[in-house]
């Protein structure tokens, strides 16, 4: 009995639930999971049922375990914890039972048991959302109701005619445009099955796996275990697709050993979570975001992963310059060949963890969809976990995946219901377009203006909020606009998406940041601060994706190459601006770090022949005194061959 004693606690979301309740928990959320894991492998669930059952359980979950305030009970849920997973079955469980008749007998006239249990829906998932990410999502989605039924007093072109309480609710309630929209969809047909995948990837041992990679790697490297975090974090980053989960994985590792082999703590903090934040955008898996991105673009998920490839290399090959550059800087060493293994003898020991990501992709290339793909790379990560004892999931070790599946995502998800709220405000009053104009007069018709207010925008409504959630909104109040200015849509998209991230990093909100910060002991804003400088690409990527289109494949190969090359030495030379260092050892001056900065800006946006070659003429005359001096041979020593 003492292996199943783990089912009677539960720690998680701030509350530690025991007995009878922990036992509940584990057996709803593992059989949350196990029916989303089968719907991913065969399919054969109503449109309804598949948006509903979503909802249902993770606000279920959430109830469970976060509680509504610190007087709430910390071992149980409380009464009214009780009452709103009541109303969380009843509500949901209503509009699955009745959206087909709804559907066919009702549309545009809801009877009163449509409109209390949409209310009552609503009031759900908005308590949903405050109690797993605080109060920001909640409070924009009742400003999106509200200015539905005040929309006479809207100012400007923001103003519209105003619409009933019964209409709101029925739109956001009964229909499949809202609550129950594109959002709960994308997040119970794809998501969920990939956070189940990279529960049990995890659980084979492959975190751990892809941890001693990156020391292999890197460790020895001056700044090594700065380098190990930014390697280990794209890695598990593929399978997380989250950044303050790859926080606080990797973190835990990578952050105590920065600060012990010399970086301050805001750095050892900073670095952790900029490179978790490009998890994000790191295929094959990457963020919740991109399966939306894939919805709504109406792009094939494997396009939008091949399209990233690029950038993300880019991304992370910035950071790790910034990091090896920083220890030039400051004289910090590698790891001692002592601590650190041999790639060879990783690899002897776990080749096979990639072969999960290899059947993912594979099976995306032959066309499947990523749901059915996730499903299969599941059932791989369990098969190779049998391979050695010390990972071998028997059904004990099958359900805590299931329900580490479910816990992930009852964080991740907690949001959707007040995201379709706030989607359905901005459809049924029409506000896309509306913004989308108000963006355009703001930038003056200028493509680089606007880009500039949509990163600024980005920053204030990521303010505690999550990427995904952040992006949704952007999608609709400001791809529109990119669009309407001539850029592609899926370029448009991905420059939104990209902003969305900075919300992780930058101040005076930043999630990912914030815990860098609480792992390493440091003050929080001077780690953000230090984030976006270690991430100052990840401002520069949307203007990258409309001006520099090699870079998401746009072109031909020529241009993509040259694209992607000239980039390449321009991002190194904005790290040598930057830290003020040089690869080769030593810092430089003033003038230098100016025309390395010069030089890294005209390289990474090449608009014509002129700008490339005066990057280049630049990039020459900073690297000049470099190449020259390690060229002559030191006074009195002569030359020996």
């Amino acid at each position: 009995m003492q292996r199943f004693a783990w089912l009677l606690k539960v720690d998680g979301g701030h509350r530690r639930l025991t007995g009878i309740w922990a036992l509940l928990f584990h057996l709803t959320a593992a059989g949350f999971a196990a029916f989303y894991l089968y719907t991913s492998g065969f399919g054969l669930i109503s449109t309804e049922s598949n948006r509903g059952v979503y909802l249902m359980l993770t606000s279920v979950l959430v109830f469970m375990t976060y509680p509504m305030s610190r007087r709430s009970p910390q071992h149980r849920p409380s009464i009214i914890d009780m009452i709103f997973i009541a109303a969380a079955v009843v509500s949901v469980g209503y509009w699955i039972d009745q959206y087909v008749s709804y559907a066919i007998f009702r549309v545009s006239s809801p009877n009163s048991y449509d409109l209390a249990m949409g209310a009552v829906a609503i009031v759900v998932m908005l308590e949903t959302s405050r109690r797993a990410l605080g109060p920001i999502i909640p409070i924009i989605a009742i400003l999106f109701l509200l200015q539905l039924y005040f929309g006479p007093y809207l100012p400007g072109r923001l103003s519209h005619p105003g619409m009933s309480v019964e209409r709101i609710l029925e739109f956001t309630f009964s229909t499949q445009e809202a609550l129950f929209g594109v959002v709960a969809a994308t997040f119970a047909t794809f998501v969920f099955p990939f956070i189940i995948f990279g529960a049990f990837l995890e659980r084979s041992g492959a975190g751990n796996f892809f941890m001693e990679l990156g020391t292999a790697v890197a460790g020895r490297w001056r700044g090594g275990p700065a380098k190990i975090a930014v390697m280990t974090s794209a890695l598990f980053g593929s399978i997380s697709g989250s950044s303050v989960a790859n926080v606080v994985t990797t973190g835990a590792f990578t952050i105590p050993l920065m600060k012990r082999t010399g970086f301050r703590a805001h750095h050892a903090g900073a670095i952790e979570a900029i490179a978790s934040t490009g998890g994000q955008f790191m295929p094959p898996v990457m963020g919740a975001g991109v399966f939306i991105l894939a919805t709504l673009t109406e792009t094939s998920y494997l396009t939008i992963a091949v399209m990233n490839i690029i950038p993300a290399l880019v991304f992370f090959g910035f950071v790790l310059v910034m990091v090896d550059l920083e220890a030039v800087r400051t004289g910090i060493r590698g790891m001692p060949p002592s601590e650190t293994p041999r790639v060879r003898d990783v690899l002897r020991r776990g080749w096979y963890f990639f072969l999960p990501l290899v059947v993912v992709i594979g099976l995306l290339f032959r066309g499947y969809t990523p749901e059915f793909c996730a499903f299969w790379g599941t059932l791989t990560a369990i098969g190779l976990s049998m391979i050695r004892s010390e990972t071998r999931m028997g059904p004990s070790g099958i359900m805590q995946g299931l329900i580490g599946g479910a816990r992930s995502n009852a964080a991740a998800g907690a949001a959707i219901g007040s995201l379709g709220v706030i989607i359905g405000g901005i459809v049924l009053a029409g506000l896309g377009l509306k913004f989308s104009a108000v963006l355009v007069d703001f930038s003056g018709g200028h493509l680089f203006f606007a880009l500039i207010l949509v990163t600024i925008i980005s920053i204030i409504i990521g303010m505690g909020s999550s990427t995904t959630g952040s992006y949704i909104i952007l999608s609709v109040v400001a791809a529109p606009a990119l669009i309407e200015l001539g850029v592609p849509t899926v370029a448009a998209h991905l420059a939104v998406f990209y902003a969305a991230c900075l919300s992780n990093i930058t101040p005076p909100v930043c999630v990912a940041a914030f815990a860098g910060a609480a792992i390493a002991n440091a003050d929080p804003m001077k780690t953000g601060l230090a984030a976006l400088k270690y991430g100052i690409t990840l401002v520069l990527m949307p203007f990258s994706f409309v001006y520099v289109p090699g870079l998401i494949l746009d072109g031909t190969t020529a241009a993509i190459v040259h694209s992607t090359i000239v980039y390449l030495l321009g991002v190194i030379a904005l790290a040598v601006a930057i830290q003020g260092a040089e690869p080769f050892g030593g810092t430089i001056g003033t003038l230098r770090r100016v025309l390395f900065g010069g030089a890294g800006v005209l390289l990474m946006f090449p608009a014509t022949l002129f700008i490339d070659v005066a990057g280049f003429v630049l990039l020459a005359a900073a690297a000049a005194p470099t190449v020259l001096g390690r060229r002559r041979p030191a006074v009195g020593t002569g030359t020996v061959d």
